[in-house]
C-alpha cells in the first residue's frame, strides 16, 4: 500500500515526510521516515492519542539510517505499551508537530500469528492509513480477551468459534448478550469448551426479538468465564486489520420479518444488529 495525498485537498500533505513501517513477530514496531527534499532536521517523533485536545503523547528518538540521507528510523518495543485508542504519528521539528504520510506497511507477521501466552494484559498495535492518508497506530490494551474466529449464520442462529487469551474458562462459562441502552435486556447462552481450549456457542436469534413492539437494536457480546467472573468483551484483534467494521461485512438473515446480522464495531468488538421491520 502506497502513501497518497488523496482526500487532503492540498498539495502540502504530499510534501510531508513519508513513513513506512513494519511489525515483526515479537510485536516490535519499526517506522522509517523519508524526509522531503529540502526538509530540515527533525528532533524526534511523537505518537499522540486522538483526539489531540488534552491527549497523552509519547516521544520516541529518531535515528538516521546509515548511507540513506534524509531517512530516519524509530522503533517501539513491545514493552512500551500504548493505551487503547488511535495514536497519530507526528514529526517534531523546532517545536512544531506535523502528521506524516503513510507509506508501505509490512504487517505479514500479524496474520495468523499464534495466540499470546503468559500473564499480563494483551497489548496489540496495528498501523494503518487514516482517511487523509496519515499514519496512525491503532492500539488495544485488554486485561482479558476473547478472540473471535469463524462466524456461521444459518437457520435463524449465529454460531461463533473463539479462543480465550489470558482468561480462565470454567465448565460453567456462558456468553452474555446485552442490548445497548440503559437497563437494556440481557440474554445468556452456554459455551462449549473443546479439548484444545477453544470455545463455541450458538445464539438463537429469535430470542433477541422477544419484545413488543419490535424495534431496531444492537446487542454486544461478552464472555462470562465463570459464574463469578466479570464479563470479557468478545473481539477480533489479533491480525492486521485495524478497522474491521469497514472491511468485514456479513450477510443477514430474516427472523420474524427482521434483518439480523453480526458485525464488528469501530473498536473491532463483536456485536449483532437487529433491524426493525421496514428499515431495509
Amino acid at each position: 500500500m502506497t502513501a497518497t495525498a488523496a482526500g487532503t485537498g492540498t498539495e502540502a500533505f504530499a510534501a510531508r515526510p513519508v513513513a513506512g513501517c513494519a511489525v515483526d513477530a515479537a510485536g516490535v514496531l519499526t517506522v522509517d521516515m523519508e524526509l522531503p527534499a529540502g526538509g530540515g532536521g527533525a528532533a524526534g517523533a511523537v505518537l499522540r492519542l486522538r483526539p489531540a485536545a488534552g491527549a497523552q503523547a509519547t516521544v520516541v528518538a529518531l535515528e538516521p539510517l546509515p548511507g540513506a540521507p534524509g531517512r530516519l528510523r524509530f522503533r517501539l518495543p513491545r514493552e512500551r505499551v500504548l493505551a487503547e485508542g488511535h495514536w497519530e504519528v507526528l514529526l517534531e521539528d523546532g517545536g512544531r508537530r506535523s502528521p506524516v504520510a503513510a507509506g508501505l506497511r509490512d504487517l505479514r507477521a500479524l496474520v495468523d500469528r499464534p495466540l499470546p501466552a503468559g500473564p499480563g494484559p494483551l497489548a496489540v498495535r496495528v498501523p494503518y492509513a487514516d482517511g487523509g492518508g496519515a499514519l496512525v497506530v491503532r492500539a488495544w490494551l485488554r486485561e482479558g480477551h476473547v478472540e473471535a474466529g469463524p462466524l456461521r449464520l444459518a437457520d435463524g442462529a449465529l454460531t461463533v468459534w473463539a479462543r480465550p487469551v489470558g482468561v480462565a474458562v470454567t465448565a460453567g462459562a456462558r456468553v452474555l448478550l446485552r442490548r445497548r441502552g440503559t437497563g437494556g435486556p440481557r440474554h445468556e447462552v452456554p459455551v462449549r469448551v473443546d479439548a484444545s481450549g477453544g470455545l463455541r456457542w450458538t445464539v438463537d436469534l429469535a430470542r433477541l426479538l422477544e419484545e413488543e413492539p419490535p424495534r431496531a437494536a444492537y446487542w454486544d457480546l461478552f464472555l462470562l468465564p465463570s459464574p463469578t467472573a466479570p464479563p470479557v468483551r468478545i473481539s477480533r484483534l489479533l491480525d492486521d486489520v485495524a478497522e474491521r467494521k469497514r472491511v468485514f461485512v456479513y450477510p443477514h438473515t430474516r427472523v420474524a420479518g427482521q434483518r439480523v446480522f453480526p458485525y464488528y464495531t469501530v473498536d473491532n468488538d463483536l456485536s449483532i444488529e437487529v433491524n426493525a421491520p421496514g428499515t431495509g
